[in-house]
């Protein structure tokens, strides 16, 4: 494929089981650095605009594809969260890995199940699917084995995860694009 985005551009890739906290770490990513900074929502894509299941092939991955190249195409970093299945999403990932003219950075949220849950139960999606609904998504060890993809455990708070990715990604020394 054709390269995409700049030398400039930054694509940060969270993955992770259910309730690992990609979510609260891709908030306070765009909130540290501002304007230019796209969230780009497996969830949203998926069970929101296009109500399907996580298959293979499916039609969200392209969408997803399509919605992250185009977002560094038009200048902005992108943060890419999701659960991002190894097996449904390996292609993609590493086609957007290799065609980014920028920097792309993986990290993986490895949690043990009892630490996902009890983070589940504090935020608003626990009343849309119960503790036990999440156990079959569950997955133990789901990298990609990508060079440079970084495992964060429950040692670290998420506000330290949020922090270590800003600096890692080079994006608390440059400057937000304002509207």
């Amino acid at each position: 494929m054709t390269p995409f985005g700049s030398p400039d551009t930054r694509l940060i890739v969270l993955r992770g089981n259910s309730g690992s906290g990609k979510s609260s770490v891709a908030r306070t990513l765009r909130q540290a650095y501002g304007y230019g900074l796209a969230w780009v929502e497996q969830d949203y894509l998926r069970r929101i605009l296009l109500r399907e299941h996580d298959l293979p092939d499916a039609p969200n991955i392209g969408l997803i594809d399509q919605t992250v190249r185009y977002a560094l195409d038009h200048g902005f970093h992108v943060v890419l969260e999701g659960i991002l299945y190894a097996d449904h999403y390996s292609e993609m990932l590493h086609g957007l890995q290799h065609d980014h003219a920028g920097q792309t950075n993986f990290y993986y949220f490895d949690l043990d199940f009892e630490e996902t849950a009890r983070r589940h139960a504090t935020r608003p999606q626990a009343t849309e699917f119960s503790i036990g609904d999440m156990r079959p998504w569950f997955r133990t060890g789901d990298t990609l084995n990508v060079s440079h993809e970084r495992t964060f455990d429950a040692s670290l708070s998420l506000n330290d995860v949020a922090q270590c990715i800003l600096l890692e990604a080079g994006l608390l020394s440059s400057q937000p694009v304002l509207p």
